[in-house]
């Protein structure tokens, strides 16, 4: 039993280890649209479905983080094209939901990128903020945390490993996670931890609008991609100006879902919509309702 264990991870590392090689073969591209968010909001399953579209690659890794990491430490434009390796008659593309939120990133894109189209998929505030304090929660309990947060190297503002894990025996339960992220909330010198300000989506939107024209932009509600992916690959692949997908042929299970010790508190359920209440009436007064 272990030898075939042992078998098929050898196996695995040399497939993964030929296609790595068979695409360095292909040349560096430029991207032709991104997924820029939401956090938690259904991106590594719709990275999934597009990448399975014959004429849209994924780029390699997923969420490349470029605009909002990597060019902070000495990586340049073109390294960051070499995650895009292929054919140039394809739309290459990635999904780092990072990018909606983080500062100073939507003008990083734009300086090269001002004709980039994007793609964007909101999720219900409050159950976005407690599906990323269970996955914040399963990377502490599972011990993933420090390759995933501790040992990556971070920006000022992001105090996301000291507020949350570090000097820790036991994860913050999901209302302390609220309260410390209150207590910075007013400084405004912080973006991490961002547990609750992820979920103020207009005020992240109007960033972008800044620098990009609103038609550059395709938003989804979350539930249009559990509900109706057909529908939902339909209008991607109008936007982005390509053949629709032949449905029958996606592999439409989702990516990234994890179970939850316990359900939502309905105290904390009645926090977040107070807190959302206003900040979502002013989003759908600017985009339309989202099924969400």
């Amino acid at each position: 039993m272990l030898n075939k264990i042992m078998s098929k991870k050898i196996s695995k590392i040399l497939l993964d280890r030929y296609k790595y090689l068979l695409k360095s073969l292909f040349p560096a591209n430029d991207p032709a649209f991104m997924i820029i968010g939401a956090q938690k909001a259904g991106t590594s399953s719709l990275y999934h479905y597009l990448s399975q579209h014959p004429k849209i690659s994924g780029s390699n890794p997923k969420e490349v983080g470029y605009f909002h990491r990597d060019r902070h430490f000495g990586k340049t434009i073109t390294d960051y094209r070499t995650s895009f390796r292929g054919l140039r008659s394809r739309s290459h593309f990635e999904a780092t939901p990072a990018y909606l939120y983080h500062p100073n990133v939507a003008p990083a894109i734009y300086y090269s990128y001002p004709s980039m189209k994007f793609i964007v998929v909101l999720r219900e505030p409050g159950k976005r903020a407690y599906s990323a304090w269970n996955h914040y929660r399963n990377l502490f309990e599972s011990g993933r945390y420090k390759k995933a947060v501790l040992e990556k190297p971070t920006l000022p503002g992001n105090e996301l490993a000291s507020k949350l894990f570090e000097n820790r025996t036991k994860f913050p339960s999901f209302r302390e996670c609220i309260d410390i992220e209150l207590e910075i909330i007013n400084s405004d010198t912080e973006f991490e931890p961002g547990i609750l300000r992820r979920g103020l989506y207009l005020k992240q939107l109007e960033e972008y609008w800044k620098y990009f024209s609103k038609d550059q932009f395709l938003v989804l509600g979350f539930k249009d991609l559990t509900d109706n992916l057909e529908a939902s690959l339909k209008k991607i692949t109008d936007f982005l100006g390509v053949q629709s997908f032949d449905i029958d042929s996606v592999a439409n299970e989702a990516r990234n879902q994890r179970t939850y010790t316990e359900p939502m508190l309905p105290e904390d359920r009645n926090f977040l919509d107070n807190f959302y209440e206003t900040p979502n009436k002013k989003l759908f007064d600017a985009i339309g309702r989202l099924n969400w």
